[in-house]
């Protein structure tokens, strides 16, 4: 009996996406939301007055609606620019948490932002004014995972990139499988026991500057109408223009040696191509489908 294996080389596609949703958490208005203001910040104020407060930022994207449900994320990585900065500052490491619960973005617009109403998130709430977070600011291991996703050392103006890891690629697969629990990220500063690390950061309403994730994803050729007559297996699959696919082969899994049974390309447009192999001398078969750019766009 023969086995068709899903592609092992596939081609990769990107999109870029910016956030349905930003806000600020602010422990120095602990009531205010901050929704609709064309920045979020993240990081520690001066302390003139005493201890430093701190401030939160959340950011989600829509990924299963811009990537194709059933892709493999190969890698993602975010950029945020940063447009204004206390003086004097301080600079430190700014990490990425995956979030654990919902909460809502809210529609006020004011530098520190402006008392909270119904459904809008807040340094103490979820969604104003129930529920709460689990400790204000949210809390590690409840309200988002404490493994850092990602994290970059944040000093002046400009951008910054959270460079792809396993973590951060891991997080934008499990939003694609996981709509109902694509909560986003909350961003914070390592160093919120120190002062002056605040640093304001474009958000989706700004101008110029608004974050952008960076998604590169596989997605498998479709393997359809898999047949077997006597001893011939068949099955076909679709052929996109612009890219070269190679049907091969194995006898076991592992395979040190894949064996090319046939190529199909297609410059201009694609069809539908169809693959018979015999079966006689192979108790078990496995079949890889691969697909690369072939040069010709």
């Amino acid at each position: 009996m023969a086995c068709l294996a899903s592609a092992l080389a596939m081609a990769t596609e990107s999109v870029a996406l910016h956030p349905v949703a930003d806000t600020t958490l602010f422990e120095s208005d602990p009531n205010n939301n901050l929704g609709a203001t064309p920045t979020f910040v993240s990081g520690t104020t001066s302390g003139n007055l005493g201890q430093p407060f701190r401030s939160r930022a959340m950011l989600k994207f829509d990924v299963a609606g811009k990537v194709p449900s059933g892709a493999t994320i190969a890698s993602a990585e975010l950029t945020l620019t940063v447009v204004r900065i206390p003086g004097p500052a301080v600079n430190s490491n700014f990490d990425l948490h995956r979030l654990l619960e919902p909460w809502g973005e809210g529609n006020k617009n004011s530098t520190t932002g402006l008392q909270a109403t119904t459904g809008e998130s807040t340094w103490i709430s979820r969604f104003f004014l129930l529920p709460q977070w689990a400790a204000p600011g949210g809390a590690p291991g409840t309200d988002f995972l404490t493994a850092v996703s990602a994290s970059t050392f944040v000093q002046g103006l400009g951008e910054y990139t959270f460079a792809a890891t396993s973590n951060l690629t891991a997080d934008v697969q499990f939003w694609l499988d996981n709509t109902n629990a694509n909560f986003g990220w909350i961003l914070l500063s390592q160093a919120e026991a120190t002062a002056s690390t605040a640093r304001r950061f474009a958000s989706r309403e700004a101008a110029t500057g608004a974050p952008v994730l960076v998604v590169n994803y596989l997605l498998p050729p479709l393997v359809t109408n898999l047949t077997r007559q006597d001893s011939n297996l068949t099955f076909q699959f679709n052929v996109e223009a612009g890219y070269d696919y190679a049907v091969e082969y194995a006898d076991a899994i592992p395979a040190t040696n894949w064996v090319t049974l046939t190529n199909f390309g297609a410059k201009l447009a694609g069809f539908e191509a169809t693959v018979t192999n015999s079966l006689d001398a192979a108790p078990s078969r496995f079949y890889r489908l691969s697909r690369v750019p072939c040069g010709c766009r």
